[in-house]
């Protein structure tokens, strides 16, 4: 800190040295040039008057002086004030680059000020630089967590949609089958409050802007059950589907349950907008050690149900999820059938 200080003081000297040699320079020359002048003029009176004859009393003479010297010391203020001009003008020159700097910093435009020399105006400028760049970085950094934030909302606002639309599909199979069994009954009902539950999670997570937690999974394969049952169940309805989790095997490890789910949520919501009902739906779940390798393959529907728009968003928050667990997800599409390749690696209990 003494040093930045002792610095800052010998730049602060330095500027107002440059300012006093410009002034003793320009006194210099403006005295020279004022007895350059005088001495010249007077010469000359002297010999004009000589030729002419012209004999001075006293008095005129020294009026005649008098008048002279203060023709000279005007020219020499002239000299003075021009020259000092003319060297502290490439200062001037700089100070209005920063000025100008300044305004460009006010409209929020690229660019730096060169830096030039070593003092005051040397600083201001380094300081104004730090602070356009200051402000740049934190308009880039408001911008960037402007778009993380709406693409949030995107992500969560489309899973939503997925056990709501799951809940909709229930409520009008009910309606249109007459008779329902208690056994029936009891199982819808439980589908309809697992699907309540995810979207009050969801919920949560979109008003409070938090993401999902992680929590310790004592058996992976049991919650791979889980999900290919509720995949399953989400879709024998419309599809013929075939699962095989024989190549999971049991290990613990840790888990967001919220994002797998909404993942698996996708894959069902991919498959009811694209899949071709008369073509089988496989899901194929694996591990090895503690990689999860989930695959998905369908046949794809020759014409898109009318209104179905595709955002991507679903295959996005399917790849974020993958990549959150260090992973990513393949996909393939050629010859009417779509793959899909998930690979997560779940993370050892600590």
């Amino acid at each position: 800190m003494w040093n930045r200080r002792k610095q800052k003081s010998e730049r602060a000297r330095r500027l107002s040295g440059e300012i006093f040699e410009y002034l003793v320079l320009a006194a210099i020359v403006s005295a020279f040039a004022f007895l350059f002048l005088y001495t010249t003029s007077e010469s000359l009176a002297h010999i004009y008057l000589d030729r002419r004859q012209i004999h001075l009393e006293e008095a005129m003479y020294g009026a005649l002086e008098v008048w002279l010297r203060g023709l000279c010391i005007g020219a020499a203020g002239t000299v003075f004030v021009v020259l000092f001009l003319l060297l502290l003008g490439q200062r001037l020159s700089y100070l209005i680059q920063i000025m100008k700097g300044v305004e460009k910093m006010q409209r929020q435009e690229e660019g730096q000020i060169p830096l030039e020399g070593e003092d005051e105006l040397t600083r201001l400028a380094e300081s104004i630089n730090y602070l356009a760049a200051a402000q740049r970085e934190l308009r880039r950094r408001e911008q960037e967590m402007k778009e993380a934030r709406e693409a949030f909302i995107r992500s969560l606002s489309h899973d939503i949609r997925t056990p709501l639309t799951s809940m909709l599909s229930y409520t009008e199979l009910l309606e249109k089958r007459g008779t329902v069994t208690e056994e029936e009954m009891q199982g819808y009902m439980e589908l309809v409050r697992t699907r309540t539950i995810q979207v009050k999670e969801l919920m949560d997570q979109l008003l409070e802007g938090k993401t999902g937690t992680w929590e310790k999974v004592e058996d992976i394969r049991f919650l791979v059950e889980q999900f290919a049952g509720q995949w399953e169940e989400l879709l024998e309805e419309r599809f013929s589907c075939r699962t095989d989790i024989s190549g999971c095997a049991s290990f613990s490890g840790q888990a967001d349950i919220t994002a797998l789910q909404r993942m698996m949520d996708n894959l069902v919501s991919n498959v009811e907008k694209y899949a071709d009902p008369s073509g089988a739906v496989e899901l194929t779940v694996e591990s090895s050690g503690n990689t999860l390798v989930i695959f998905q393959k369908n046949r794809v529907r020759r014409e898109p149900e009318p209104g179905t728009q595709s955002s991507l968003i679903g295959l996005k928050n399917i790849q974020v999820t993958a990549e959150a667990y260090g992973g990513g997800a393949e996909i393939r599409c050629g010859g009417g059938v779509y793959e899909i390749r998930i690979t997560l690696h779940i993370p050892p209990c600590l």
